[in-house]
């Protein structure tokens, strides 16, 4: 979903701080509750009685498997963004804290869209929730990659990175308006996350590259 960079991109970590680590284990503990809550709605309908039957279940595997799949990709870039970051201040912690509310709010906007039939209300409201997670993911990677938190950052790597960022809410975003009039083509309009991804990360790299290419020097007069 949200690709932000090569392991060969980021320079060896140092050491970090107890106030740092802190905010790191804090932030997987959020993550780590978010996507075992999912699972609390994969229960059988009528409390189990009657024949066992899957198929009134599989729009409660769809949704489960679409806020898995969301909140695990921000867990990745999330990792990915603060593996090379030395220490955090009070506004990264802040904006973080405001992410990691978007995360643990998933499991609530998705126990609302499993429905038998869409419906265009829980559809808006569960792609309008995810989408709000992606801006606020936009807002920590560009906080996170100020060069006081982050040094030796380049122009082109920010802009990259947030390029990248800015795909999944966009789908979100338009899957939320496709829903008004199509709910149920609007939860096969979010698939787009994938090309949309490798379209957005494909246009980061050549953005990154014309920012940050040398400008060529003039000879001397």
């Amino acid at each position: 979903m949200v690709t932000l960079m090569a392991s060969s991109d980021l320079p060896p970590p140092d050491h970090r701080t107890l106030g740092f680590e802190r905010f790191v284990f804090f932030t997987d503990a959020v993550f780590a509750i978010a996507i075992t809550l999912l699972v609390l709605d994969l229960r059988l309908p009528n409390g189990g009685a009657g024949p066992f039957e899957l198929r009134p279940m599989i729009p409660k595997f769809i949704s489960f498997g679409l806020s898995f799949y969301v909140i695990g990709r921000y867990w990745v870039a999330h990792h990915q963004l603060f593996d090379r970051i030395q220490g955090c201040d009070t506004r990264l912690l802040t904006t973080n804290l405001a992410f990691l509310a978007g995360i643990a709010f998933l499991p609530f906007p998705t126990s609302v869209v499993i429905l038998e039939q869409p419906q265009p209300g829980p559809v808006i409201f569960y792609t309008l929730s995810v989408a709000v997670v992606g801006l606020l993911m936009m807002a920590v990677i560009v906080v996170a990659t100020r060069p006081a938190i982050r040094p030796g950052v380049t122009t082109g790597a920010r802009a990259r990175w947030s390029l990248n960022a800015a795909g999944p809410p966009l789908v979100f975003l338009l899957a939320a308006a496709v829903a008004t009039r199509w709910p149920r083509a609007a939860l096969f309009f979010i698939l787009l996350l994938i090309p949309i991804g490798w379209a957005f990360d494909a246009v980061g790299r050549r953005l990154q590259g014309a920012i940050d290419k040398p400008k060529p020097v003039a000879p001397p007069q």
